[in-house]
């Protein structure tokens, strides 16, 4: 007994289909932590500065000092909430801790959340997925970056 042509071509599309929704391994948020010598208030204030320059959109926390958490960053202007929704494929979001370690240094511990299309042939209906970040975004480049505004080598 043999395979119609049609049972055959119904096998071969399951399998091209099955093989094509398959989801990359999800690595962890890039993760970066450093001690520096500056004050916290001043980490703080470079933090906030470095992160609002790269396009993130820092959220004001009153109760807590030593937690800096951002929005996902701004890829365009007028339209981000649709390319970080929907057309998009690949967005960003940072978590910093402080923890003033004496007077003059202080611990910060960088996270940054990196994600992509799971679907690169179908923006509308794939699911965001992690991925390994970007050098921009990425937490060591952070760390450099407010190294940078602090006057720091």
């Amino acid at each position: 007994m043999s395979a119609s042509p049609y049972a055959l071509l119904m096998i071969l599309t399951g399998t091209l289909l099955g093989s094509c929704s398959a989801t990359p391994a999800q690595p962890s948020a890039s993760t970066a932590d450093v001690i520096l010598e500056a004050p916290a208030s001043a980490v703080r204030h470079a933090l906030v500065e470095v992160l609002t320059q790269g396009g993130y959109e820092v959220e004001r926390d009153a109760n807590s000092d030593s937690e800096i958490r951002t929005g996902y960053r701004k890829e365009i202007s007028n339209y981000n909430w649709l390319y970080t929704s929907r057309f998009g494929i690949m967005r960003s979001k940072v978590t910093v801790t402080l923890a003033a370690e004496d007077e003059t240094s202080t611990r910060i511990t960088v996270q940054v959340w990196y994600e992509g299309k799971s679907g690169d042939w179908m923006p509308l209906t794939s699911s965001w997925v992690p991925y390994d970040a970007a050098v921009p975004q990425s937490a060591a480049n952070t760390i450099q970056l407010v190294k940078n505004e602090l006057g720091l080598l």
